[in-house]
């Protein structure tokens, strides 16, 4: 698919962005991109989909529907480097830039690098990279080339200045195209170090080039990117390219000066890395580095590498020596923080001076953190002096505990609160304790009083605080839904006392992988105490012999199963009437006019993540909007930004909202339009963007929607009750699959219509509006979901589960 813009005028810049599986940061790159201060015309976005099968290539298509600058080139997957070539072999520009789908560029900084590559008339200019992260905001410059951007230099040569030879990225660089094509330098493909094999090249063909000192390119550091990942195709690609470029320079006949600089570069920046993941490669590999490094070092003199930073220099001396066991020991009895990322020639105190300050503010609010030391004392009287002495205490034989979602939630779409609702309903006998975070501790106290025949007999309770620990070492009966925050990762405190009974209600139907089946769920180091507090549980509820075969294996327990079916969906078998639907509409501001679909997926990647949303909504406001409304419900991992391409115009949280706009957005919103993932701004990045929470009880939903969208969410086994129209959205279902992995193909069992694309997610939908058609298309597929998933779904789970455990008043069995 390509879009070119309809401009013959030739653009000033062309951009390419290669793409692959990055579809949780695509929306922020792009939209730096188009933040340069840049007139019509002279933008040209060249977007190469490197076989991406996270959805990435359709955030990549929307864009190219809404902006002309953007040309999407879809190839199948070849590597950074193939697809950089491909980019670039279409760009038209005067000038040149490469820029990584998960980076950042700071607002106008292209212009202002144009405005003097113009002035200068030089084949390129380069920017002073910062990094930052998801956890951090606040861009740093990049220790090992912050002195190359201490100032601004124009129009100045590789002999003049060869400490460049350490700028080896190719990112923070715009180039005279003409230049970058008379040079005949291109990426090499299937390399994972391209840049250390090109960026010396063009430094040393260019006539002249400048050096822009001011921040020029944010480039994030993410865990599962290609250079921060350990594998030993890595040291062989890094040596490799290394030994490339010192054989180009050689053979070109460098001065003194030049091949100096070109030594401290390799043992600086690269062996730096190489020999920090020495340990974390097999021994073949080791043995690769460390006579690679020999051959590499034999040409860099004892003078040169004598300039690099302890422990380093006495690594690469035992390498250029060919002293492999000394190498070996030297690694093994050496710690990263013994080598401190800091510039060449700085030192820790000198580098720790530069950085920002704290605020008066933050100081006051890190002071009112439970130090450390604290913590740990708490903890061991907890454990050690609290635990034993409740142990002794009798049990409270009249009081149940109940914890949803790790205390973050307490409504009828859970179930530890569904049984939680009718005990209290049905045994006056009985007290309940809610287990709360501190956050959300005001919002369940209110959703107690709503939902509560009696509210007196049901107190909330903040986690860990100390009535917790009183309640769950005394409650002669426990309800959890995931499992209860005990032990602090030590499994040795995690058991229950004789006596009590713990049932596991789960958080729903499992579609994706989890607990020890998954080890993106759970890695080895937390398995041990997963499978401890697992232990705790005595019953298990569930919704069909599958499904509890399925959660047994994944808890690693054995427990006596409940053949009651989800007490959280008891109440989806009696849906309400016709004004409390409505009542329900009003309550969310919904269209009273229009039909309503439901998008409610489930989370992708971390905790805290935006969502990548797939579905181009512009499209379907198009095509949609005069008979539907879009409610987006987001899971609590993940949020929108308002920021972003698809909320900033439609969503009811826009600058300037429709009357009815067409999305209205649920869950965890970032309201800041002008919100960016870096910032150079210290305070700014202390400060989180302003944050609306905007709840909504999924059941309600349900009810009023028409038809709802979803994918490997758990939502779709109760909503089946309903028997209304199911979409399943599963464009990423390959990469799903192969990062989190699914117990079932969701394409095949779907209870209803799978889509992968914006335009077949809009037919389903035009089509669920003829009730009869779709009944006779997919009412076979949803009884044999019903059957297979949930034959113990009978709308009475809450009191069959207090039954089973004699809680019922006599008169309610009767």
């Amino acid at each position: 698919m390509s879009n070119v813009s309809s401009s013959s005028a030739q653009p000033l810049l062309s951009v390419v962005v290669p793409v692959y599986n990055v579809a949780q940061y695509l929306d922020q790159c792009l939209t730096s991109v188009f933040a340069q201060g840049f007139e019509p015309g002279e933008l040209e976005v060249i977007v190469v989909d490197d076989g991406s099968t996270d959805g990435s290539g359709l955030i990549a298509q929307k864009w190219a529907r809404r902006r002309s600058e953007v040309q999407l080139i879809t190839k199948p997957n070849g590597g950074l480097s193939a697809a950089r070539n491909t980019g670039f072999e279409l760009t038209t520009g005067t000038y040149l830039t490469f820029l990584d789908s998960d980076d950042l560029i700071p607002e106008g900084a292209y212009r202002r690098m144009i405005d003097v590559l113009q002035e200068t008339g030089s084949d390129f200019i380069t920017a002073a990279p910062f990094r930052f992260a998801g956890w951090d905001r606040h861009a740093k410059p990049f220790a090992r080339s912050a002195d190359l951007y201490r100032e601004s230099r124009r129009s100045v040569t590789l002999e003049q200045h060869p400490e460049y030879l350490r700028d080896f990225a190719a990112w923070n660089k715009i180039y005279r195209r003409e230049f970058f094509v008379q040079s005949e330098v291109r990426f090499p493909e299937g390399r994972i170090y391209e840049e250390i094999a090109t960026s010396p090249i063009l430094y040393s063909k260019a006539r002249a080039f400048d050096v822009f000192a001011e921040a020029g390119y944010f480039w994030r550091m993410t865990p599962g990117s290609i250079t921060q990942t350990i594998k030993p195709v890595k040291a062989h690609d890094r040596l490799g390219a290394l030994a490339h470029i010192q054989q180009y320079f050689e053979g070109r006949g460098s001065s003194p000066r030049l091949q100096d600089e070109l030594g401290f570069a390799i043992v600086d920046y690269n062996l730096r890395w190489t020999f920090l993941e020495y340990f974390q490669l097999d021994e073949e590999t080791q043995r690769f580095i460390a006579e690679k490094s020999r051959e590499i070092l034999a040409s860099v003199s004892d003078e040169t590498i004598a300039r690099v930073q302890s422990p380093l220099r006495e690594w690469a001396m035992l390498a250029k020596h060919g002293d492999a066991a000394g190498l070996n020991r030297a690694l093994r009895t050496s710690q990263h923080e013994n080598l401190p990322d800091i510039p060449p020639g700085s030192t820790v105190a000198a580098h720790s001076q530069a950085l920002p300050r704290q605020s008066l503010r933050d100081r006051l609010r890190g002071s009112r953190r439970l130090p450390e030391t604290a913590r740990r004392l708490r903890n061991l009287f907890v454990y050690l002096a609290l635990r034993p002495v409740l142990f002794r205490l009798p049990l409270l034989e009249n009081t149940a505990v109940f914890s949803n979602y790790w205390g973050q939630k307490f409504s009828l779409s859970d179930g530890p609160a569904a049984v939680c609702i009718e005990l209290n309903r049905s045994n006056p006998t009985m007290r309940s304790v809610v287990f709360a975070t501190r956050n959300d501790r005001r919002l369940i106290r209110a959703r107690v009083k709503e939902l509560a025949a009696d509210p007196r007999r049901i107190k909330v309770v903040r986690n860990t605080s100390f009535a917790y620990y009183w309640y769950i070492w005394r409650a002669k009966y426990l309800f959890n839904d995931a499992n209860f925050q005990l032990a602090f990762r030590v499994d040795k405190f995690t058991g229950k006392r004789p006596g009590q009974i713990e049932v596991q209600t789960t958080h729903g139907i499992p579609i994706k992988k989890m607990g020890i089946d998954s080890a993106a769920a759970i890695d080895l180091e937390e398995r041990s105490v997963f499978l401890a507090r697992s232990q705790r549980c005595d019953y298990l509820v569930s919704t069909s012999p599958l499904v509890a075969e399925t959660y047994a294996h994944s808890f690693g327990i054995e427990p006596s199963v409940l053949q009651t079916g989800l007490p959280q969906h008891d109440v989806l078998f009696t849906p309400p009437e016709e004004h409390e639907l409505r009542r329900i509409r009003k309550k969310y501001g919904l269209d009273p006019k229009k039909r309503i679909a439901v998008y409610a997926p489930t989370f992708r990647n971390a905790d805290g993540s935006v969502f990548p949303c797939l579905l181009d909504l512009h499209m379907m406001q198009e095509q949609l909007g005069d008979e539907y409304q879009l409610v987006m419900k987001v899971h609590p991992f993940n949020h929108t930004q308002i920021g972003l391409i698809d909320f900033r115009e439609l969503s009811d949280f826009a600058q300037d909202p429709a009357p009815s706009p067409f999305v209205k957005l649920m869950g965890e919103v970032r309201l800041d339009p002008t919100y960016v993932a870096a910032t150079l701004d210290y305070e700014a990045s202390r400060s989180r963007d302003t944050v609306r929470k905007v709840d909504g009880s999924i059941n309600e939903l349900m009810f009023v929607a028409d038809i709802v969208i979803s994918d490997y969410s758990s939502l779709m086994f109760g909503y089946t009750h309903l028997r209304k129209p199911l979409v399943l959205f599963t464009p990423d279902i390959d990469h799903y699959n192969a990062t989190r992995g699914s117990y079932y193909n969701v394409d095949e069992i779907a209870p209803g219509a799978v889509t992968k694309t914006t335009e077949q997610v809009i037919e389903a939908i035009q089509l669920s509006s003829d009730v009869a058609s779709w009944n006779e298309q997919y009412d076979v597929k949803r009884n044999d979901f019903i059957e297979r998933f949930l034959v113990w779904d009978r709308g009475d789970a809450a009191r069959k589960i207090l039954t089973e455990l004699g809680l019922v008043a006599v008169a309610e069995r009767e």
